[in-house]
């Protein structure tokens, strides 16, 4: 026989909309009859703080209170406010024991922490603007208050204060007094690091403990706190983001929802306890549409990451977000029966065929209602696809309702500004420079009325974005990773090679690089590769015809000219386009570049790379007025050119002096435009 999991649980959101005592413990004895052991209390959220804590009362004071609230097809008035005693929260401790329940309190750390910052803005952090001094710091940048809409924000928890631990401690004590269980949930989702990056506490506790990554300070802090609920006999829940910044102790439980599909198994390995959440399966706010009765029949009781470590899956725990749940109806709606047939599926008691299970859940539901909790019809529990899509749809418009539509776009920009300055640490855009972009987001200041900047940072902002969301949904989501990496890099490159000529940084490429952020142009090894296509028309189309579409060759400033370099990025590029871009894979090359210039041969030795590299072309025609070469060799740029001294220029090299010597009689570098025909 099958053992049943040690938890059986499911989960209660009454942040976003409260629900009074007696109502939850009619769900607790409606979960009973499900067979489940466990309630999860999440009690703390951006849109409300739901329990009292006697030693910081503005808590519920102004964190428990919230006007009208817009998430989208329901009531923007129910149930928006109210708290918990530490009276109400005994007895409602104890009536679930009497069940045989126990209580799993969620205090969300360090973000969805919205209330909780309004209650006490001095927890939040300062916020530094690039190129100032610490001391001009601003203190409470950030306004604070309990949210009226769903979605994920920037509010978190200062995790560069001393007084931000004594308080998270505070609050927990108490926590520890009203919740004898040994487990105590704190977050860990969802923390959008926009803030962190910009306060001068958390940048400094991150260079005290040589921390690489905001979100190896959120481990940090996750750290602390888990060790002090450790010296006090607790025991730590965590949703699964916080392996983002590495393992845990023993102590800690991770809970899985979304993500991490290569970090859960290695901690599963690692011999890491976890609860299974997943969103696909088990996330019961989800219309019936995505997740109905049949379908939690069908889901595997262990999942995939957790086979052959089954003793380390303490179980199941189905949660119950309510942003559009504002009251116990609809709650028992969403609930019934889909706890029933988790509370089988967790206790081992799958029956092998369907209709048998159907009676089984039937029969729960039949004492549930009697509750006057009056859960989905059974038109719901195995639905056809057509309904189900449209059940999938309606979810969505609500979601989307006209009265929740800006809230949405507002949150969804926040969300894309964490992931695009995520990927601007990756590729290596200067620190200073990272945060002048990100803050023309976080100051409204990316309308398309907003005058352009003279460093370009808008322009990078914008299309870093969009090359953040074509990655996610887009032309780039199909392609791989190291090719999308090494592609992005020319931002930084471009940046580096305008402080190189002009002494500052500035981003001045965005006419080139839509091509990059458009999945156009790709960074393959040592070349660039575009799919380019001539319009009809262009000047000399009538001449080239085979070159309307053509794989134009790109020369970064960074490439070293190697052969061996060359020829095996040339051979990644094929194996690229055959797989990925299989139209393209045997048009033919083509390069435009001054290393393919006849002028060269005058001035370098014929065992030079640029000449090698020159012998891979047939030379088409050539244009011996281009200047572009200046910029390469002299890092002059273009727009400088016109007030460029031919007779100040550096002479360090023999190209430098053979081309200089050139510019002083009057002459130009030139280019080329060839075909590759033979290798490097």
């Amino acid at each position: 026989m099958t053992e049943p999991f040690v938890h059986r649980g499911f989960m209660l959101d009454v942040s976003r909309h409260f629900m009074p005592v007696p109502e939850i413990k009619r769900l607790l004895t409606a979960a009973a009859y499900c067979g489940l052991n466990r309630m999860h209390w999440h009690l703390t959220d951006d849109q409300g703080w739901r329990l009292e804590i006697l030693k910081y009362p503005r808590l519920t004071e102004i964190g428990a209170f919230r006007g009208d609230t817009h998430f989208g097809g329901v009531s923007e008035a129910e149930n928006n406010c109210g708290f918990y005693t530490q009276q109400e929260v005994r007895d409602l401790v104890a009536f679930a024991a009497s069940l045989g329940i126990d209580v799993i309190p969620e205090i969300e750390i360090p973000g969805h922490a919205a209330a909780m910052l309004a209650a006490y803005p001095e927890m939040g952090c300062r916020r530094m603007r690039p190129g100032r001094p610490e001391k001009d710091a601003e203190t409470n940048p950030y306004n604070y208050y309990v949210r009226v809409s769903g979605g994920i924000f920037p509010d978190l928890v200062c995790a560069g204060r001393k007084e931000t631990l004594r308080f998270l401690k505070d609050i927990l004590d108490e926590v520890i007094d009203l919740f004898p269980f040994p487990m105590i949930h704190i977050g860990g989702d969802e923390a959008l690091k926009v803030h962190w990056r910009r306060c001068p506490d958390c940048q400094r506790r991150m260079r005290k403990h040589s921390l690489g990554s905001e979100d190896e300070l959120q481990h940090w802090l996750v750290l602390k706190i888990g060790e002090y609920l450790h010296s006090r006999g607790r025991e730590t829940i965590v949703w699964n983001d916080v392996l983002e910044g590495g393992f845990l102790p023993d102590y800690f439980i991770v809970q899985q929802w979304l993500g991490n599909e290569d970090k859960i198994p290695e901690w599963v390995a690692r011999g890491g306890r976890v609860i299974c959440s997943d969103t696909r399966c088990w996330y019961f706010d989800y219309p019936y549409g995505a997740i109905d009765v049949y379908k939690i029949w069908q889901t595997p009781r262990i999942p995939a990451y957790a086979e052959n470590h089954e003793q380390l899956l303490l179980g199941l725990e189905a949660p119950l977000w309510t942003e559009r749940v504002t009251n116990t109806e609809r709650a028992a709606f969403m609930l019934f029966p889909r706890l029933a047939a988790l509370g089988l599926k967790a206790a081992g008691q799958d029956a092998l065929i369907w209709p048998v299970q159907r009676n089984r859940i039937a029969a729960i539901q039949e004492k549930i209602d009697s509750l006057g909790l009056y859960g989905a019809p059974p038109e719901y529990w195995q639905m056809p696809e057509e309904a189900a899509e449209q059940d999938r749809q309606a979810d969505l418009n609500r979601i989307y309702a006209p009265d929740a539509l800006p809230f949405v776009r507002a949150q969804e920009k926040i969300i894309r500004l964490d992931e695009t300055e995520r990927l601007m640490r990756k590729i290596g855009i200067p620190e200073d420079f990272l945060l002048q972009a990100g803050d023309i987001v976080m100051d409204g200041q990316d309308s398309p009325e907003t005058p352009p900047r003279a460093d370009g940072a808008d322009v990078l902002i914008r299309q870093l974005t969009e090359a953040v969301e074509s990655r996610k949904w887009g032309l780039w989501s199909r392609l791989p990773e190291d090719v999308w990496l090494d592609t992005m890099k020319c931002y930084p490159r471009f940046i580096a090679e305008h402080r190189r000529s002009c002494g500052t940084d500035a981003f001045d490429r965005g006419g080139w690089t839509v091509r990059q952020a458009g999945a156009r142009l790709f960074r393959i090894g040592e070349l660039g590769y575009e799919l380019l296509e001539i319009p009809s028309g262009q000047s000399g189309e009538a001449e080239q015809p085979a070159a309307k579409r053509c794989i134009s060759l790109h020369i970064p400033s960074d490439a070293k000219l190697r052969q061996d370099l060359l020829n095996k990025s040339l051979r990644k590029a094929r194996a690229f386009l055959a797989e990925y871009f299989p139209d393209w894979a045997d048009l033919p090359v083509v390069c435009d570049s001054w290393l393919l210039s006849p002028r060269l041969k005058e001035w370098l030795p014929a065992d030079s790379r640029i000449l090698r590299f020159q012998a891979a072309f047939d030379v088409e025609e050539a244009d011996l007025n281009d200047d572009a070469a200046l910029e390469w060799v002299f890092h002059i740029a273009g727009e400088q050119r016109a007030a460029m001294e031919p007779a100040a220029l550096p002479e360090d090299t023999s190209l430098q002096r053979r081309m200089k010597a050139d510019l002083l009689a009057g002459g130009k570098p030139g280019s080329a435009r060839g075909t590759l025909v033979r290798d490097f």
